[in-house]
This record gives structure tokens, C-alpha cells and sequence, in this order.
């Protein structure tokens, strides 16, 4: 998450946040490479296996680019893949997270952490919207318990 972003959040938000984002950031770097070489790869196959397809006359060395270039194709098409599937893993570790962590509240009501756990399993796109809303009422109920105190 932005650095901008968790800023404007108050430092028992933040703190959550940041425990996320540390659980995350190693697969999310390595995510990030894999993306980054996904598309210029599958890009130079693609055009340079079309360019041999048809505009290129078939020769004894026609063979050997081809294989090169869908090779080099298919190699970007599993960096694709294996994104993919490591951004669900971010996703599950993500929402492992908040469901443990809403489960260890003191301050919020059964009823709540399960209302917030069902929101979150529910709809993990929507898990960080619903986690925030979630540590907000428990700030509040903290203060208010420690109020009455």
C-alpha cells in the first residue's frame, strides 16, 4: 500500500497494514519481476513467430528460430501463469490475516467478528475496505470500554 495512503490512517490502522504488507511484499516482489518480463516476452515470440509464419519463405534453417521463439513464448505464458496464481496466494494470505486477526478482538461482539469474517470471505476484494471499517469500530469500542473504566 502507499506510503501516501496508510499516512492518512490512524497509527492502530497503519500498524495492521503494515503487518499485511510485510506478510505480502516478498511474494508481491517477486510477482512483480515475473510480470515484468511476462508481456516482452510473449510479445517478441508472438511477432517474430508471425513474421516467420508469413513473411518469410521456408527454409532448412526455418525450424530452429520457430522452436527458439515458442519456447520463449511459452516461457512468458508461465511467468503469466505463475503471477496469477502468486497474486491468489496474496490474496489468501491477506485474508488468513484479517480473519485471525478480527477472530483475536476483545473489544468487538461475536456477532460483528463473524458479520466482518463472512464480509471479508465473502468478498476479499473487498477485504481491506472491510478490515478498515472493522479496526474502526473496535477503536471505538476500546475507547469507549476504556472510558467507562
Amino acid at each position: 500500500m502507499d506510503n501516501f495512503l496508510l499516512n492518512s490512517f490512524p497509527d492502530n490502522i497503519k500498524k495492521e497494514l503494515e503487518q499485511i504488507q510485510k506478510l505480502i511484499l516478498p511474494l508481491a516482489k517477486k510477482t512483480s519481476k515475473y510480470m515484468f518480463w511476462t508481456f516482452p516476452l510473449i510479445a517478441i515470440a508472438v511477432i517474430n513467430l508471425i513474421y516467420l509464419l508469413f513473411f518469410t519463405t521456408g527454409g532448412d534453417d526455418f525450424y530452429i528460430p520457430m522452436i527458439i521463439y515458442a519456447i520463449i513464448g511459452a516461457f512468458g505464458f508461465a511467468l503469466l501463469k505463475e503471477s496469477k496464481l502468486n497474486k491468489k496466494e496474496i490474496e489468501q494470505i491477506g485474508v488468513r490475516y484479517i480473519v485471525d486477526r478480527m477472530k483475536k478482538s476483545r473489544y468487538v461482539t461475536n456477532e460483528r467478528k463473524n458479520h466482518y469474517i463472512h464480509l471479508v470471505k465473502e468478498k476479499p476484494v473487498m477485504a481491506m475496505e472491510n478490515f478498515i471499517k472493522f479496526l474502526q469500530e473496535e477503536d471505538r469500542l476500546k475507547r469507549l470500554t476504556t472510558d467507562n473504566d
